[in-house]
């Protein structure tokens, strides 16, 4: 018999939802990269979040998306705050950093914001932030590769479930798996060799639906409430109301500079955040479906 907690994961569909996202981003990098396209990391994180915002309004209510205006999606790419409520009002924070295969089999924006104005690397913000929050940082890593009829793929991800591999069109990868090969060098120490889709899949990567398919309820970690989730940064706002103001703009408009976002001091995501230097372009909260 299955517990209450499962019940409220499987009516959620928030795992079904998961799945089919990963599996459509697999195709639709396959398909880009057949003919030499590469596809970038914001057009996909907003695909992304249309299916998500579709899912909530048509089947569960579950989820809301946030966004910040006037971003730069060159200087802050495709950054999200994940909250997930794993028991009444209380929700685990992961903080995703959204990176894309390209069509040479390879990862080529791992430093990206590295210079000599700012001489620290993506995954540094990251490991602070996880160190100052309690919270748990990914890369989450946009795929697609392109098999023969006969290639066999079997493995199991952390819910001890087995999965096909369109399953790791998006993927969940480790902070310090991701420093160490996007450090690596040539043999003769004279470049940066970035790592290929192979270097890290499957070995040191998990499906993204293990974010919500497995039992978080029973997991380990700092917990937030609501309210805390909802006014610690108060540029976040509906991602619909962003996407409808910006239409009614000229396209030449400033972009706000992340320095003058409204935190709130007094809150301990804004606190960590700020001193982690994590300035996120999205925000995704998933509520339990026993709150509707």
């Amino acid at each position: 018999m299955k517990s209450e907690a499962e019940m409220n994961l499987i009516s959620s569909g928030r795992c079904s939802l998961f799945e089919r996202i990963a599996s459509e981003v697999w195709n639709r990098i396959i398909r880009a990269h057949d003919v030499n396209i590469n596809l970038r990391e914001e057009g996909l994180t907003y695909d992304i979040l249309v299916d998500i915002l579709q899912f909530s309004k048509y089947h569960s209510g579950n989820f809301d998306v946030y966004a910040k205006p006037g971003y730069d999606e060159n200087k802050y790419g495709s950054d999200i705050d994940l909250f997930i409520e794993t028991s009444k009002n209380k929700y685990r924070w992961f903080a995703l950093q959204a990176k894309i295969l390209k069509s040479n089999n390879r990862y080529n924006t791992l430093r990206d914001g590295y210079s000599a104005t700012n001489p620290s690397y993506q995954w540094d913000k990251l490991k602070l932030l996880e160190a100052v929050s309690g919270c748990r940082a990914y890369y989450l890593l946009y795929n697609g590769r392109q098999r023969s009829s006969d290639y066999v793929f079997n493995d199991t991800d952390g819910c001890d479930r087995s999965y096909n591999e369109d399953q790791l069109g998006c993927s969940l990868v480790s902070v310090p798996v991701i420093e160490r090969l996007g450090l690596r060098r040539n043999p003769g120490n004279t470049q940066f060799k970035n790592p290929t889709y192979e270097d890290i899949h499957p070995l040191y990567s998990v499906p993204w639906r293990t974010l919500v398919c497995c039992m978080l309820d029973k997991a380990e970690g700092t917990l937030y409430e609501k309210a805390e989730i909802s006014n610690y940064n108060s540029k976040f706002k509906p991602i619909s109301e962003i996407s409808l103001s910006e239409d009614n703009q000229d396209s030449e408009i400033d972009k706000e500079s992340s320095e003058n976002f409204n935190e709130n001091i007094d809150n301990r995501i804004a606190i960590a955040s700020k001193k982690a230097d994590w300035d996120p372009t999205f925000k995704i909260v998933i509520n339990r479906s026993d709150n509707y």
